[in-house]
């Protein structure tokens, strides 16, 4: 405090008067004033000092924040080279898609009447059980190995493929048939 004291009484020479007035004369009205003025002098130097910090630390804040984006997102496709400091292109590269994968992944089980167009087919498939075209859309449609299949169900691999086959001849038999 004797720093700031000092500070205030050698900034400005109307505060020196005012304290050999005031303290060293006893000079009332000189005293309140320079009371009020280094009151008024604390504040401001309170007041900036709050700034400043506020400033600081928000600005710290900041740095944290984005630091978490670009950590966790990686929001930024161009990359910043080492060498130079300064920002390079970065590319991706194409993938290559499966379509028919892409096509089916949404749906669990798929009509197999969305599939064939061919009315014969299509009565045919209508008179399969459910389980004989849920087995017949898994092994035949998504071409699943037959364990697969069965593991997913919960029944064995020999059911699965009794199934299968039953449900591929009695195919065979509607559509040659007619």
């Amino acid at each position: 405090m004797d720093h700031l004291a000092r500070r205030f009484l050698e900034g400005d020479t109307k505060n020196r008067d005012l304290y050999i007035n005031g303290i060293l004369l006893k000079d009332r009205t000189s005293l309140e004033s320079l009371n009020k003025k280094f009151n008024d002098y604390l504040f401001r130097i309170s007041l900036c000092s709050y700034i400043k910090k506020s400033i600081v630390f928000a600005s710290i804040d900041l740095r944290k924040k984005e630091s978490t984006i670009r950590e966790k997102e990686g929001l930024y496709l161009n990359t910043l080279d080492e060498n130079f400091d300064e920002e390079k292109i970065n590319t991706i590269p194409d993938a290559s898609v499966n379509f028919e994968e892409e096509i089916y992944a949404d749906k669990e089980y798929l009509d197999l009447c969305e599939i064939f167009t061919d009315r014969n087919i299509l009565k045919a498939i209508h008179n399969l059980t459910e389980r004989q075209k849920q087995i017949v859309y898994e092994c035949i449609v998504k071409d699943k190995k037959d364990h697969l299949v069965a593991k997913e169900l919960g029944i064995s691999k020999q059911s699965v493929n009794k199934i299968k086959n039953t449900a591929l001849n009695k195919l065979r038999k509607q559509i040659g048939g007619e």
